[in-house]
This record gives C-alpha cells, structure tokens and sequence, in this order.
C-alpha cells in the first residue's frame, strides 16, 4: 500500500514539473540598433554656414540656407555623406563653390537638394586620384561654370538636373568627370547660353574613358553664343553612350565646329536621338551630329533636322571612320549629309537618304 503512495506522489510531482511556471518573464527587449545610433548624423542649420567638414560622418540639412562666403560646403575627409533633405543652399553673393572637395578624397556623397547661385561650380574636385564620389538627386543651377566638375574617378551622377550653369568663363560644361564614372538620367538645360570668347573645347556632358553615359538629356544649351568646338556629350575611350537626347542646343552659335555626339576607341553609341540641333548656326570647321572612330559600335540612332538655316563649312548627320560598326541607324533630313562613312567601317541596315 506505501509503495502505491509513494508511486502516486512521485506522478504528481512530475505532473507540476511540466506544466512549468504559469506566470513566465516578460520577452526580452530589442536588440536592435536605431539608425541613429549605427551612424550619427550631424544636423546642420543657417548658423552652421559656411561649412566646413574635416572629419569622415554623415551630415544632414535641417532648413534653406544662404552664405556670402566662397563654398557652401568645403570638404577635408573622407567618407562624407551630406543629404540636403530637400532644402536649397544659396550663394547670396556668387561664391565660389556649392561644394569645394579639398586634395584626393575618397568616398564621397552629396544627395537630395539644390545649389543655387555659385559663380564658378556646383560641385568640384581638381585631383584624379580621388575616388567614389556619389551625387544624387541633386539640381545645380546658376552657376557660373560648370554644374559638377570632377577629376576623380569611379563618380556616380545620377538622377541630377544642371540648369542655366556656363554662363561665364572659361570651359562651361554641364556635367564633366574622370573616368570609369556613369551618368544616369540626368538633364542639363539651358546651360553656356550668350557665352563669348575663346574657351576651347566645351561640353553639356563628358566624360573619361571606360564611362557609361546613359538615360540623360541634353537640352536647350549654348544659344546664342560665340565659343570655338561645342560638344554635347562626349564619350572617351571604352564609353557607353546610351538611350540620350540631344535636342534643339546650339541655336543662332558663330563657332568652330559642333558635335551632338562624340566618340572614339571602342565605345558604343547606341539608341540615341541627336535632333533639331545648330540651326542658324555659322561654323567654319565641320559639324556632325553624331562622330564616330577608331573601331565603335554605331546602333539603332536616330539623328534628325539637325543644322537648319545655318551656314556651315561641311555638315553630316551620321559621319563614321576607322573601323567602326554601324547598323540600324536613321540619319533624315539633316542639312549636309546625312550619312558618311569612311575607311574600313562595317556597315549594317541604315537609312541616310
């Protein structure tokens, strides 16, 4: 009889033992950081301005600001991110630099918002050794020279509008940057207009060689100016140019010469439209709308109505030498020329009455 007790206690207290505690502790907390404790950001308001940043982190604006110095932002480090959230910074006196990156800089990221009124760059940085920089969702406009001047390499511009920069100086351009770099659906407007004198080569895009240009848009730039060799995008050895319009620029110009497109060694132009370009325009050297040599690939363009009313010393639409492919192309109604091509080139379907 004991033994039947005891063998019954023993099944009631591992009964209890199983059923555990009916009262158990409270989850544990969160483990996870916040994005402000993973990487800190700096605000920076009107009080902070000019700016300048000599230690690597990750800035923000909180407000519209304005300076009277020569830089908005003047950049000492690497690994910088600024995000403008938005808000214009303005040079109330035509400074110099939107953004002055000092010496070779690595790793650099400016997005989201505007730079309004710089007299020489939006964006600048002198040294090709510096790689990475990033500039993103971003309009520069006003600007004395160019809207993004970048000698590094690797450089990523992306979804940004240069409006009404070049309009004075020496070497005007849109957008120019160093090699292995891309950019990507950008516009660049209404840039170099009235300009004078003897600057050289300008460009509404260029860049280095190895570079993809892709998805950008080139309007309404240098009208009504007096400069020497007008290119609106050109790609360096090893380029993609690609799925860009070149439209209505260079209206009522006196210049050397005009190229919508240009390109040499091995790059590949492929699915652009170079249309309504140069008219009333006088040249003395030629112009082209799209230029192609040494070996490029010329594919599915369309180059139309380019040259109108000008008066010019040898026009083509299309013109491609040295080795190069070119198929599936439209060059119609192009004063001039419409399609050319030269020494060794393979030739496709094309359409160049």
């Amino acid at each position: 009889m004991k033994r039947v007790f005891w063998v019954l206690t023993l099944l009631a207290i591992s009964s209890f033992a199983i059923a555990g505690d009916l009262n158990p502790p409270a989850a544990p907390g969160s483990t996870m950081k916040t994005l402000g404790e993973v990487e800190p950001r700096i605000p920076l308001g009107q009080a902070d301005f000019p700016v300048s940043i000599h230690q690597s982190g990750s800035y923000y604006l909180t407000e519209n600001v304005a300076t009277s110095a020569m830089y908005g932002f003047f950049i000492t480090a690497d690994n910088v991110s600024i995000d403008l959230m938005g808000f214009t910074v303005t040079s109330s006196s035509g400074g110099d630099y939107g953004v002055r990156l000092d010496g070779v800089r690595k790793n650099i990221k400016i997005s989201n918002g505007t730079f309004d009124g710089f007299g020489y760059y939006g964006i600048y940085n002198s040294y090709s050794s510096s790689q990475n920089i990033g500039i993103k969702n971003v309009t520069i406009k006003n600007c004395g020279k160019s809207g993004i001047q970048l000698a590094s390499s690797g450089n990523c511009i992306e979804n940004c509008q240069i409006i009404n920069c070049g309009i004075g100086g020496y070497f005007p351009c849109g957008i120019n940057v160093g090699s292995q770099s891309r950019v990507i659906n950008c516009l660049v407007k209404d840039c170099g207009a009235n300009s004078t004198g003897s600057n050289g080569f300008v460009y509404a895009i260029r860049c280095g060689e190895s570079s993809q240009i892709i998805g950008n848009i080139v309007e309404g730039n240098y009208e009504s100016s007096t400069v020497d060799i007008l290119t609106m995008i050109r790609g360096t050895q090893g380029s993609v140019i690609k799925n860009n319009t070149v439209i209505h620029n260079c209206e009522n110009v006196n210049c050397k010469g005009f190229y919508g497109i240009y390109l040499i060694r091995g790059s590949a132009c492929i699915g652009n439209c170079v249309s309504n370009n140069a008219s009333q325009m006088s040249s003395a050297y030629g112009t082209y709308g799209i230029m192609a040599s040494y070996g490029c690939v010329v594919k599915g363009n369309s180059v139309y109505s380019n040259f109108l009313d000008s008066s010019i010393n040898g026009s083509y639409g299309l013109y491609a030498r040295y080795g190069c492919v070119v198929d599936s192309n439209t060059a119609y109604s192009n004063v001039g020329t419409n399609f050319s091509s030269a020494i060794d080139c393979v030739l496709g379907d094309n359409v160049g009455p």
